[in-house]
């Protein structure tokens, strides 16, 4: 990662919450918000205090792979400093997706109602699962760990919030499925206007990064993504489209990347990130506004 307002050491780290995952994680702050990018790494079995310098790999324990991290560092003139950042951990096998019957929920900072409210989410929306609690859900959440009550959460896995559609015959489009694959690894990173990953995204930021990743280059804004690709009809989506909406009825106002079963995978708003919705809750119905085939 590079952050252009100052360049800090890392002095050392360590969690203050976490979950059973085995990751190596990459670590720069710049403020209590910051997020970072964890991956899998079934052999890490290391301590979870360690010291490196600015974006070099930090290695966290099997035991203690998400959640708060502690970190202490040196900014660029050498004052010691301190920040609480969220390690995301990417590439989660199961999901929680909430059914509240239309209902908005609330995200927990712990795992409880006694805790404070992280954020809220819509009936539909899906995020990974880092860990379970006491009868709540351990998510990840724009670049957050928070908690949500079991009783409103199903748990699916990777095929089941991606399956293609019974008549998207995915043989015939392998690439679409790749795609929605790439995709769903940032579902539960940061959303942060006028970015393009590969730590923070804005809607069409997520998509130009996505299809980049395939030697696609799309238009930067959803006004102009519009005109990328031809035209496909909402009933006959497949995975790997683009799929706009529009609070104006003019123009798109966002963009998302269909990926089966009803679902779309996008950088929503900056209050839950990258998640993955349904097509089928209220707020995607009323502003639907046109589907886009890329490849």
């Amino acid at each position: 990662m590079h952050h252009s307002s100052f360049a800090p050491r890392l002095l050392a780290m360590s969690l203050l919450a976490a979950s059973a995952l085995s990751v190596s994680a990459f670590a720069a702050p710049v403020s209590s918000s910051t997020a970072i990018r964890v991956d899998r790494d079934p052999t890490t079995n290391a301590s979870s205090s360690v010291t490196a310098s600015t974006d070099s790999p930090v290695t966290v324990d099997p035991s203690q792979a998400s959640g708060q991290i502690k970190v202490v560092y040196q900014d660029a003139n050498g004052v010691e400093r301190t920040a609480t950042i969220a390690a995301v951990a990417a590439q989660a096998e199961n999901y929680a997706r909430v059914t509240t019957n239309g209902d908005t929920l609330r995200v927990r900072q712990g795992p409880g109602t006694n805790y404070g409210i992280l954020c809220s989410v819509e009936d539909g929306d899906t995020f990974p699962i880092t860990g379970k609690t006491n009868g709540w859900y351990q998510i990840l959440c724009n670049g957050r760990t928070g908690y949500v009550s079991a009783q409103y959460a199903k748990v699916e896995d990777s095929d089941q919030v991606s399956k293609p559609d019974p008549d998207d015959n995915a043989d015939t489009n392998p690439e679409g499925n790749s795609i929605v694959s790439a995709a769903l690894q940032y579902v539960g990173y940061p959303y942060v206007y006028g970015t393009a990953g590969p730590e923070t995204f804005d809607c069409s930021g997520f998509t130009s990064y996505i299809y980049k990743q395939f030697g696609v280059t799309l238009n930067r804004s959803s006004k102009d993504q519009v005109n990328n690709g031809v035209a496909v009809s909402k009933s006959n989506l497949q995975q790997g489209d683009l799929v706009f909406f529009s609070t104006n009825g003019v123009y798109p106002t966002h963009v998302g990347i269909y990926i089966g079963d009803g679902n779309i995978v996008h950088a929503s708003t900056a209050k839950d990130g990258v998640k993955i919705s349904s097509l089928n809750t209220s707020y995607y119905t009323t502003n639907y506004f046109a589907a886009r085939r890329i490849v």
